[in-house]
């Protein structure tokens, strides 16, 4: 054994999945701030919880602001649309997005290099009413 009598032989380095692929993510924390420009965004961290050695990963959510452009808002309110149809939250109400984490949805995921975290996960796409 080890430190705490905890054995960490058996530890795997957490990596990306295989791109292209349809998984389940799970909601495991969502925060709301401003970005450099003072533009509001929510940032949802995901995991993928049938996977044990997989990377948590991030999806930047754009929230609208004065100053978009007609086509910029409506990119932003489709993204929206998306995480808020697929994780089954309701936008019509105050969100208390509090009571989300842990809800799960499918998505198809995305791959790419990053310099200083390696290859990361991110969703390409979320898959409504699954």
């Amino acid at each position: 054994m080890s430190f705490l009598d905890i054995d960490v032989t058996d530890a795997i380095e957490p990596k990306a999945v295989p791109a292209d692929e349809e998984y389940q993510i799970r909601l495991i924390s969502l925060e709301q701030s401003v970005n450099k420009k003072g533009n509001p965004y929510l940032l949802p961290r995901f995991d993928i919880p049938t996977v044990a050695g997989s990377k948590d990963f991030t999806k930047y959510l754009g929230l609208p602001h004065s100053g978009m452009t007609e086509k910029e808002l409506n990119n932003c309110k489709w993204a929206l649309k998306g995480f808020f149809e697929a994780f089954g939250i309701d936008h019509t109400q105050r969100i208390d997005y509090d009571s989300h984490i842990g809800t799960t949805a499918w998505a198809i995921l995305g791959a790419s290099e990053d310099e200083e975290y390696g290859e990361q996960n991110y969703v390409k796409r979320f898959v409504k009413g699954k």
